[in-house]
C-alpha cells in the first residue's frame, strides 16, 4: 500500500516533462528577478508593503482560482461521449491537459498557503520573504493562461471536427 503511494508521488514529476510547463517556470523566475531588480534600483519599496498589506486578497484569489480550475477539470472529466469528444480524448496530448490543470491547481493552493504563512509572520516584513510568493504568483498566472490556451485549442478541435462531420 505504501509503495503505491510513493509511485504516485513520483508520477507528479511527469508534469514537469511537459516542455511548456517547464518554460513557464523559467520565465516566471526571470520576471520575478527583473521585478526585484526594478523595485530596488528605483526604490519602489512601497510595493512590498502593499503586497504584505494585501496578502488576504492574494489568499482569496488563489483559492478561488483553484476552485474554478477544479470545476473546469471536473467538467472535462465528465464531458459526454460522442465522436468529437472521443477524437479529442484519443489524442496523445490529452493527458497533458490534466497535467496543466493539476499544476495550476497546485500552484494556486501553494500560493495561498505561502501567503497565509507570510501573513502569520507579518511582524517580519523582510522583502526577501516575498520572492517565493512572487515567483509562484507569476508562475500560476502563466499556468492559468496555459490552461485557457489549451481549452481554446480543444474548442477549436471540437468545432473543426464538427465541420468535418457536416
Amino acid at each position: 500500500m505504501c509503495i503505491f503511494k510513493v509511485r504516485e508521488i513520483f508520477k507528479v514529476r511527469e508534469i514537469f516533462k511537459v516542455r511548456e510547463l517547464g518554460k513557464d517556470f523559467i520565465i516566471s523566475i526571470i520576471i520575478s528577478v527583473i521585478f526585484f531588480i526594478i523595485v530596488y534600483c528605483f526604490n519602489f519599496n512601497f510595493i512590498f508593503y502593499n503586497i504584505y498589506d494585501n496578502l488576504g486578497v492574494i489568499i482569496t484569489i488563489g483559492l478561488t482560482m483553484a476552485g474554478f480550475l477544479i470545476t473546469s477539470l471536473t467538467i472535462l472529466l465528465v464531458f459526454p461521449e460522442n465522436n468529437r469528444i472521443r477524437f479529442i480524448k484519443n489524442n496523445p496530448t490529452y493527458k497533458y491537459i490534466f497535467h496543466a490543470f493539476i499544476l495550476s491547481i497546485i500552484l494556486f493552493v501553494s500560493m495561498s498557503i505561502l501567503g497565509f504563512i507570510l501573513k502569520i509572520l507579518m511582524p517580519f516584513r523582510w522583502p526577501y520573504f516575498l520572492l517565493p510568493l512572487i515567483v509562484i504568483f507569476i508562475w500560476s498566472i502563466a499556468s492559468l493562461f496555459r490552461c485557457i490556451l489549451i481549452l481554446k485549442k480543444m474548442i477549436d478541435i471540437y468545432f473543426y471536427k464538427l465541420g468535418e462531420e457536416e
